[in-house]
């Protein structure tokens, strides 16, 4: 076979300068296949320094002694030939040896097929039976998997590229390993991961993602195909922390839930707000409340690849830079701080950035809106006489100071009249909808939605069907929306957000988990939204909120 004429050339020059040059991975791979080589890939034992003396190269990654140069206007990739130290992070080397021979080289490359050299006589220098494996169609890991999966998780979707890219199986030893060590790739950043599952994307999608699921990849991180993920929806709140502390199969992927990990990816979310939600006769509540802080921490941790907590809009705008999730911490009964401002402070410290004031019982703060504690004809009532207590004023002015939103839901009407008279902040509330549509005792009147506009603060959608309209076995998308329509039509389109409740709460027709919120676009628009006013409602008008309150 007739060497590439691009490689004849660069390797006449390198020698006449006193080196050699060797084709190897896709390059050497693709030549011996006599298929269409598309990328050139040389190594040598010149370093970048060496190189400079007779070629016009740029130092992008001098550190690993690789360069890409133009040679009669065509791309090739050039490295030198190196051994590496320890991976100590999942991806890079901790230290980086050149060396002159292609026996040292070798192992640090990841499959048999791609660790064959070829020099300018054409002669295959093969140390590993890579030519061998090239014949019988198997793709063979250098060196014991387990090691090499740790040293950089990715090798684990290259092996399963190459295997389904080039016709080949894995060997049972490789399959094995795949599966046992597929965990790692959960240390890996996911905008990473999403990169390699995206070069599967030639393949068709549907045979990707059945190759992908074969070794159940699905199981670990989101499949998808598409690196231009808008990430534009943000929920105010839901219910699933407490899910988790009955069920304990953690957040990932939990089919029983309305909410999980994949399913956010799957709904193109920016950011989902989680609620610590505390039953206030029970007691012992700030306590309690720790301990599912603690669980919302582990759920982070196990899964930072793909999500991690933020407290303010930089961090949030990092996240969506990496193709990340971002999680805000919030409170939903403020009476878990039991009357003490040290308390709040210890919960702004942990990451908590937007407290409900009251969950359905009065408490140091103030006074809610359907009331447990009261006799059964008074549970309705709605509260137009106690708001906050002197403790409720104080604790929101501290929470103003601090940089925590202030959450009505749940409050009784006086007491949101309250907030919007001592806030000095936009405040919100997280899961209610319009009165003047359904009255039901939690929902906001027309007046203090235009005292919420005046205020600049937000008020997220509730898909409870108790919140939505009478016929709570039927209802539809559509009477959400109807509730979103209302408000817009009191000049209030940026004061509407979303603000689920999910998992607590038996949700309508057509929206039965995060992943609805498609369809829930698509019903804003048949009803007349614009795009532009989509966008605030789904995340835009939040955002706002969120970045002038959370300055911190």
């Amino acid at each position: 076979m007739k060497l590439p004429s691009i490689f004849i050339e660069l390797s006449k020059l390198f020698e006449d300068n006193g080196f050699s040059l060797y084709m190897v991975g896709g390059t050497s791979r693709d030549y011996l296949l006599e298929k269409e080589i598309l990328d050139f890939d040389f190594v040598s034992d010149a370093t970048l320094e060496d190189m400079k003396k007779f070629l016009e190269i740029n130092d992008s990654f001098s550190s690993l002694g690789s360069t890409t140069i133009k040679f009669n206007n065509v791309k090739v990739d050039i490295t030198t030939l190196r051994k590496e130290g320890e991976y100590l992070d999942n991806r890079h080397p901790s230290k980086i040896e050149f060396v002159k021979t292609t026996k040292e080289d070798y192992i640090r490359r990841d499959f048999t097929i791609n660790a064959i050299y070829i020099n300018s006589k054409g002669e295959v220098i093969d140390h590993c039976n890579g030519e061998e494996d090239l014949k019988r169609k198997v793709i063979r890991m250098i060196g014991e998997p387990s090691i090499r999966f740790n040293e950089d998780p990715l090798r684990i979707l290259r092996g399963i590229r190459f295997s389904y890219s080039l016709g080949f199986e894995l060997d049972e030893e490789l399959k094995t390993s795949i599966r046992e060590y597929k965990h790692l790739l959960k240390n890996i950043n996911y905008s990473k991961v999403m990169e390699e599952i995206n070069k599967m994307k030639v393949f068709g999608e549907k045979q990707a993602i059945e190759l992908l699921e074969t070794y159940e990849i699905d199981t670990i991180v989101p499949v998808r195909f598409n690196n231009k993920n808008p990430m534009n929806c943000i929920d105010m709140h839901c219910d699933s922390l407490t899910w988790e502390l009955v069920e304990k199969n953690g957040f990932y992927s939990n089919p029983r839930m309305h909410i999980d990990f994949k399913r956010l990816y799957e709904g193109e979310y920016l950011m989902q707000c989680f609620a610590v939600f505390m039953y206030f006769a029970r007691g012992d509540l700030y306590n309690r409340t720790l301990k599912m802080i603690d669980i919302f921490k582990r759920e982070m941790e196990n899964n930072k690849n793909i999500i991690s907590q933020v407290t303010s809009y930089k961090e949030l705008m990092e996240n969506k830079s990496k193709h990340k999730l971002s999680a805000l911490l919030t409170i939903e009964e403020g009476g878990v701080i039991e009357g003490s401002i040290e308390k709040l402070e210890h919960l702004y410290s942990l990451g908590v950035r937007m407290i409900c004031l009251t969950w359905n019982f009065k408490n140091e703060i103030g006074y809610p809106n359907l009331q447990r504690n009261l006799k059964e004809n008074d549970y309705l009532k709605i509260d137009t006489e106690n708001g906050l207590t002197e403790f409720g004023i104080e604790v929101v002015k501290k929470m103003n100071e601090l940089g925590i939103i202030i959450d009505t839901s749940h409050l009784s009407d006086k007491g949101f009249y309250d907030c919007i008279k001592y806030s000095t902040q936009p405040i919100v509330a997280s899961h209610s909808n319009a009165r003047s549509i359904h009255p039901w005792a939690r929902n906001m009147t027309d007046d203090m939605i235009l005292k919420l506009h005046e205020n600049k603060g937000v008020m997220g959608m509730n898909y409870c069907p108790d919140f939505v309209s009478n016929n709570t076995k039927e209802n539809q998308i559509n009477d959400i929306v109807k509730h979103m329509l209302h408000i817009k039509s009191l000049g209030c389109i940026d004061n509407l957000a979303l603000g689920s409740d999910f998992d607590g709460i038996e949700t309508p027709v057509g929206m039965s988990d995060c992943t609805k919120t498609h369809d829930l676009k698509k019903a804003m628009l048949e009803n007349g939204f614009t795009q532009e006013e989509i966008d605030k409602v789904f995340y835009k008008n939040f955002l706002r909120v969120f970045k002038q309150v959370c300055k911190n």
